[in-house]
């Protein structure tokens, strides 16, 4: 029996290794917990300072040091004990024994033996308690367990671990003031929707596929399937796709449609930089410094090889202000692309800074294309953008776009110059709205205002 108590009192009062009970344990604390049997009448007796029972526990605690449940917390002599905690205190005391196998002398083991006899009743309600707690924890474990079994039959697993399925949706409407040569659509449209495909087969071996339902279910270069690839991380600060992804050349051409601040892509990236492609690509990402490099078939979206050619791309970032973020981030880019599409090569120079700092942003691109349309034409663009948060919700952007198609030619020039702002109804709903001017050198102009809904899951 004396073996039984000690060990039950130092297993799951004083033991390091349910860290949770022997920090957080308290006297209220089991006296709250159910027993099986009470002995209540003798249990709210108090024993006074000059008992003998007491100056047991007050000498061997002062002599050996005693922490009651909570760190600051100790047994300090004053004051009177009610035989439940002074039940509580002996188990410490013995489990702080035999924890840092303290050696007691003849006449101290025989006072503590004393004592036990005389709180026996307690200790026995006491160890009743505790083995109550020990079957509440077990049976929580069994409820863990076989949550987590019936956790594993989910269907999520089927596809494997982390698996999401997220997206969104946006309707736009269209007003032209002044139809131009750009033929721009108007009333109500759905420009873009999104839903994407996203998990982990292992630890290091993810997919992705992106969907676009408002394109034909075909496999055209407007078709349905944007993205699909799978994902490799085993080198650090390194992430590998295999699949048809996104080019890696340019700034804004490569993001998401709905990631962007405008309702339109610039021109450059509208007619150029935005297009997904079959390969592999491989991405590396520090604090001061990213690079992409990424070898395609060069035919384009969902279109099958059509020669031996490959079509390489690269983009680079330095941040020169990395290690100084109350200056603001500054972002200074770079890449090239080349490829064959079977009839003409297709070259492609594009730079790239930007900087932020707090609600301000400034940042532009500038491009120039050989073999844009066909062998000969040679085009060239560039646009400057800024925007301000007025508040947290609230953002003011301009845009000064230009985009020459065909060098060779005089005033052929294309400028777009829009303004608008952003206005965030919730975490994943924003309105947005922009008034765009056109103003085309080899036809007509056009004017028009937009109004953006956007919604993402």
């Amino acid at each position: 029996m004396k073996n039984k108590i000690f060990i039950i009192a130092l297993a799951l009062l004083v033991s390091s290794t349910p860290s949770v009970l022997a920090k957080s344990t308290t006297v209220q604390e089991i006296q709250d917990l159910p027993s099986k049997s009470s002995s209540k009448a003798t249990s709210d007796k108090s024993i006074p300072s000059d008992h003998w029972a007491y100056k047991t526990l007050e000498d061997i605690s002062k002599k050996y040091g005693l922490l009651m449940g909570k760190p600051t917390e100790k047994f300090n002599g004053s004051g009177t004990l009610t035989r439940n905690e002074a039940a509580f205190i002996f188990v410490n005391l013995i489990g702080k024994i035999e924890k840092d196998q303290v050696q007691l002398s003849e006449s101290e083991k025989t006072r503590l033996e004393i004592l036990k006899q005389e709180l026996k009743g307690e200790l026995g309600e006491l160890t009743s308690k505790v083995a109550s707690l020990e079957t509440s924890v077990d049976s929580l474990k069994g409820s863990v367990s076989n949550l987590e079994e019936e956790n594993k039959k989910d269907w999520k697993f089927d596809y494997g671990e982390k698996f999401k399925i997220n997206g969104g949706l946006q309707a736009q409407f269209t007003g032209n003031f002044k139809k131009g040569d750009d033929q721009y659509p108007s009333n109500f449209a759905l420009p873009y929707s999104e839903i994407r495909f996203s998990g982990k087969m292992n630890p290091k071996v993810g997919y992705v596929a992106a969907l676009v339902p408002t394109r034909a279910f075909d496999g055209s270069e407007k078709g349905v399937l944007r993205e699909a690839y799978a994902t490799l991380d085993v080198i650090p600060h390194h992430t590998v796709y295999l699949g048809q992804n996104m080019v890696p050349i340019g700034y804004e051409g490569p993001q998401n449609p709905m990631a962007i601040e405008t309702i339109d892509k610039a021109q450059m990236s509208r007619k150029l930089t935005d297009m997904p492609d079959l390969g592999v690509k491989a991405e590396g990402n520090w604090d001061f410094f990213s690079y992409s490099l990424g070898a395609y078939n060069g035919n384009g979206q969902n279109t099958a090889d059509s020669n031996s050619h490959l079509a390489l791309a690269s983009w680079a970032t330095v941040k020169p202000l990395y290690k100084y973020p109350q200056l603001g981030k500054l972002e200074l880019g770079g890449g090239c692309y080349t490829g064959n599409n079977g009839s003409y090569n297709k070259d492609i120079l594009s730079f790239y800074s930007g900087y932020k700092l707090k609600k301000f942003a400034l940042w532009g691109e500038y491009l120039t294309a050989n073999g844009y349309l066909d062998s000969k034409q040679k085009a060239d663009s560039f646009y400057l953008h800024s925007s301000y948060y007025l508040t947290n919700k609230l953002q003011l952007l301009a845009r000064f776009d230009q985009f020459d198609p065909n060098t060779k030619v005089k005033k052929n020039l294309n400028r777009e110059y829009t303004v608008g702002g952003n206005y965030l109804l919730r975490d994943n709903l924003s309105l947005m709205m922009g008034l765009v001017q056109v103003a085309n050198q080899e036809g007509r102009n056009s004017q028009r205002l937009e109004a953006l809904t956007q919604i993402m899951f």
